[in-house]
């Protein structure tokens, strides 16, 4: 409501004066606005009323800046708007201030509640809310991503527009190929810098991954720890065919309609006590530990075996098999395994014992092999012309006696290379080394002398060549001797009696001489020693080698006494020797002895005694085991007439007789 105010100055001062001590207090314990237009007015709200005399809000003096615009005419009795007495007076409004904003007066209402904006539990509860949405769409996302990590999302450009490009383009990359496996592998397992891209599909290595990536139920990730373990083994699967493995390899299923594979799951194979053992499905769902064959250790499920023996492994063995760092052993001895052992394989830090025998394997064993200083069994025995034959999964029949197992290749000359040259001291674990039936050149080093746990040496039949170093009779654990069947010449080194834990020795076949020495006869462990055949060989004109048995050339000497001291002797082939002397008796202390072989020599005399009382023991058991004794009855133990010798002949019906007496039973050849 507006007054206007009259005029008088003093009195208007003064009762403004008046009027600020009166209602000081009304205006600080209400609830005023101050709202001051262009005008200079001045609204009061909700004021505390007076005592009961007039409900109207008193009005609030206002700065004394604003009074000269307010009013005008009569400067006296309507000064500011008030009479004398105080009391407002009516005043015009101009028109022209009409577009002068005038703020209203705002009535309070107790039961109003402030905008929902600025209410504080409405915020806390929206916060909470948007959190919660923001953690179930999280959740969604992680859950869609991990539902699809089988499920490839296929895009395809149709260009229209464009000529088509004489080369392929490339394939479209699903999420699986683009989460880091591809990189992973090519970085921690491939070799010789092979990359996926320049791959053909039929390649084992990239079949291998297109399984990991797109087949294997486990779908495994570019960081689980086994991912290398299951790729090299999906790689053996695809290297070696495993569609025609003898023993759980074939994990296709064929129907009528349709040919399925990497569904079956379990196999069964009878093991050697006759017990059907169940076992999985390579390329199957399970765990690579639970394929056949497949040995981990139980704690941490680390490969550390491989058995697959006589399981008809068709293929080369691929280099990434060097990256099972953990592999300790590996038996694939009786497969159809053809090609070159890889070099890769000297990288494995862990490897103990390398089974490879019974295959068609065929190349220089690489030297790099010799760098695998924890090997203590290396067996690559009979790949020279063993013949095995099995069938591929793509009916092609594969002969180990071939060249990479085909006709057209010719026959396979089975492992080369010097393996027993200066670096096969590396070999600081060795216990047995058998590469027998192949073409093993080069001589035997002296530092063969260096493998003190050397137990079996086995490298017969093949093609070495020189002396017996002397520093093999450092190897005082060594049990097993076989060189035969070799180019190996010369005598037994003079110290060969150090050798005390020597059981079998066999070196017939070569182009040995020279006599026997003293200390041969202190092998007291010895049980087989083959000294027979030993051969005389010459070049012919074309300058090849002709080699014949000869008795004429050989060991010399006579058998000692001493032989009495290897107790354990069981066979004693010495034929085809130029031996002189005669049998001694103490050969009858040799208990167990069950072969003798001395025809084709100049040994002469009688049959001692004590050798025929060993009817009773090995050379005829009652268990009707037969033994063999050769000896040469006839004169000078050739095929002459005996009645041109009659000394001879009584001899020879002396010692029958005496076999007929005693009743020993056997073979006597003549």
């Amino acid at each position: 409501r507006k007054k206007k105010r009259k005029s008088g100055k003093k009195k208007s001062s003064s009762r403004r004066s008046n009027t600020e001590e009166e209602n000081a207090g009304l205006v600080m314990t209400g609830e005023a606005e101050y709202a001051p237009d262009d005008g200079g007015a001045v609204v009061v709200v909700d004021q505390e009323p007076f005592n009961g005399e007039d409900m109207s809000p008193a009005p609030v003096p206002e700065p004394e800046a604003m009074t000269a615009d307010v009013g005008g005419g009569d400067e006296e009795g309507q000064q500011n708007g008030f009479t004398e007495d105080g009391l407002a007076v009516a005043m015009a409004v101009d028109a022209g201030e009409e577009d002068d904003y005038v703020y209203a007066a705002i009535e309070y209402d107790p039961d109003a509640k402030p905008p929902l904006h600025r209410n504080r539990r409405f915020r806390v509860y929206t916060c909470l809310a948007i959190v919660l949405v923001a953690a179930a769409v999280a959740v969604t996302v992680i859950y869609v991503t991990k539902g699809a990590k089988g499920v490839d999302e296929q895009f395809t450009d149709i260009n229209v527009a464009t000529l088509p490009t004489f080369e392929p383009t490339p394939s479209p990359l699903t999420n699986r190929e683009q989460s880091g496996i591809i990189e992973q592998i090519e970085a921690g397992v491939l070799q010789r810098g092979a990359v996926f891209a320049n791959m053909t599909v039929d390649d084992p290595r990239k079949m291998a991954l297109e399984w990991i990536l797109h087949y294997d139920q486990m779908q495994l990730n570019s960081d689980d720890v086994n991912l290398y373990q299951r790729y090299i083994l999906a790689l053996l699967a695809f290297s070696l065919d495993s569609l025609a493995w003898y023993y759980c390899g074939n994990h296709r299923m064929v129907n009528a309609n349709e040919t399925v594979d990497f569904v079956q799951e379990d196999c069964d194979v009878l093991a050697s006590t006759g017990v059907l053992e169940s076992h999985k499905v390579w390329l199957s769902s399970a765990d690579e530990c639970e394929w056949y064959g497949a040995k981990c250790s139980s704690t941490d499920g680390v490969l550390r075996g491989l058995e697959l023996m006589g399981n008809d492994l068709i293929g080369e063995l691929p280099p990434e098999i060097s990256q099972l760092r953990f592999l300790q052993y590996i038996a694939f001895n009786g497969n159809c395994l053809y090609g070159n052992i890889p070099p890769e394989m000297g990288t494995m830090p862990n490897l103990l014992s390398l089974e490879l025998q019974g295959n068609g394997l065929s190349g220089a064993i690489p030297e790099e092999l010799n760098n695998a200083d924890k090997l203590q069994l290396l067996n690559g025995a009979m790949q020279y012309q063993y013949p095995y034959q099995c069938a591929a999964s793509d009916g092609r029949i594969v002969n180990t006696i071939f060249a990479k197992g085909n006709p057209e290749n010719g026959y396979n000359w089975g492992l080369m290379g010097s393996t027993l040259g200066d670096n096969v001291n590396k070999w600081k674990s060795m216990k047995g080394l058998h590469l027998f039936d192949n073409s093993i050149t080069g001589t035997i080093s002296p530092s063969v002398g260096d493998l003190k746990y050397l137990v079996f040496l086995r490298v017969h039949n093949n093609a070495i060549q020189g002396l017996i170093p002397n520093e093999i009779v450092k190897l005082n654990k060594l049990r097993e001797v076989y060189l035969f069947q070799n180019g190996v010449f010369g005598d037994f080194p003079p110290d060969i009696g150090l050798m005390e834990d020597l059981e079998d020795l066999r070196v017939h076949e070569n182009e040995m001489w020279g006599f026997l020495p003293d200390t041969f006869w202190k092998l007291t462990k010895m049980k087989k020693l083959w000294l027979q055949d030993t051969l005389e060989c010459e070049q012919d004109e074309a300058d090849e080698w002709k080699c014949m048995r000869s008795r004429d050339k050989g060991f010399q000497g006579s058998i000692s006494p001493e032989v009495g001291n290897m107790k354990k002797l069981s066979q004693l082939l010495l034929n085809n020797n130029p031996l002189t002397g005669t049998l001694p008796a103490e050969l009858g202390n040799c208990k167990e002895l069950s072969r003798l072989h001395i025809h084709q020599t100049f040994i002469e005399g009688v049959v001692p005694t004590e050798i025929c009382l060993l009817r009773d023991e090995e050379l005829f058991d009652h268990t009707g085991q037969i033994g063999v004794f050769y000896a040469d009855c006839r004169p000078n133990n050739k095929t002459e007439d005996p009645t041109s010798a009659v000394i001879a002949v009584v001899t020879v019906v002396i010692t029958l007789m005496e076999f007929v007496s005693r009743m020993i039973s056997g073979a006597l050849y003549m």
